[in-house]
C-alpha cells in the first residue's frame, strides 16, 4: 500500500502562542495578535505540501523490538516546502526579527500538525484492516541512529517523487520536513497519539505536547 495524503491547512495560534510563551495578559499579545494574523494568509501561499505514506511487510530489523517486531512497517514523509524556510530567512536578513521569529513558529505548528493529520490517517486507513500503529519512531530519537533518514527515504523513493533530499549529514533539505516510520500489526493496541512526550528526555520542550 502507498498513498499521498493531502492535508487541510491549518494553525493553531493558541498552541502557537503557548510555545512562544506567551500570555493573553502580556503587554505584547494584542501586537503579536496583528502580526499572526497579518502572516497568516502569506504562510499559506508559500505552502507546497507533501505527506507520503509506504506499507511494507516487515523483513527489516533496526534493533527496536517495537519496529522488528511487528507485521508491517510504514514509512513516512511529510514537509511543507522550502518556500517558507526561505521567507523566514529573508526577513531575519531585513532584520524583520518579529515577523521572522512568529512565521518560524507558525511553520514548525505546520509541520507539526502535518505529521499529525498524516498518523491520523494511516490510523484509520489500516484500521479497516484490523491493524494498529505502534508510536512515531523518527531517527536521531527514539533510540534510531540518525543515518536511518536514509533507509527511509530510499524506501520511499522507489514509489514517490519525494519533494526533498538528504544531505550528507543525513539532515533534510527543505528544513520543515520529516521522515519516520511506524510498526503496525493485529496484535497491539489501539494507541490515542503517536507520540508520548513523557518519554522524552527533554522535559522543558516547548513543544510538548498536552
Amino acid at each position: 500500500m502507498r498513498e499521498e495524503f493531502k492535508p487541510v491547512f491549518r494553525v493553531d495560534k493558541t498552541m502557537v502562542f503557548k510555545r512562544m510563551r506567551l500570555k493573553e495578559t502580556s503587554k505584547v499579545y494584542e501586537k503579536m495578535d496583528l502580526v499572526f494574523n497579518r502572516l497568516l494568509p502569506k504562510l499559506e501561499s508559500l505552502i507546497d505540501y507533501q505527506a507520503v505514506f509506504l506499507v511494507k511487510d516487515n523483513q527489516f530489523k533496526l534493533d527496536q523490538p517495537q519496529l522488528d517486531d511487528c507485521e508491517k512497517m510504514v514509512f513516512c514523509y511529510t514537509t511543507i516546502g522550502p518556500l517558507i524556510c526561505d521567507e523566514i530567512t529573508h526577513l531575519f536578513d531585513e532584520k524583520e526579527m518579529v515577523d521572522g521569529y512568529v512565521m518560524n513558529e507558525m511553520a514548525n505548528d505546520l509541520i507539526m500538525d502535518l505529521t499529525n493529520q498524516l498518523y491520523d490517517y494511516i490510523k484509520i486507513t489500516l484500521k479497516k484492516d484490523g491493524y494498529h500503529l505502534t508510536k512515531r519512531f523518527s531517527p536521531g530519537e527514539c533510540s534510531l541512529d540518525l543515518s536511518l533518514q536514509a533507509f527511509i527515504m530510499d524506501h520511499l523513493k522507489e514509489h514517490f517523487e519525494i519533494k526533498g533530499k538528504l544531505m550528507s549529514s543525513y539532515m533534510i533539505n527543505p528544513e520543515k520536513s520529516s521522515l519516520f516510520v511506524y510498526g503496525a500489526d493485529t496484535k497491539i493496541p489501539e494507541l490515542e497519539k503517536d507520540f508520548d512526550c513523557s518519554e522524552c528526555l527533554s522535559h522543558n520542550c516547548p513543544y510538548q505536547r498536552i
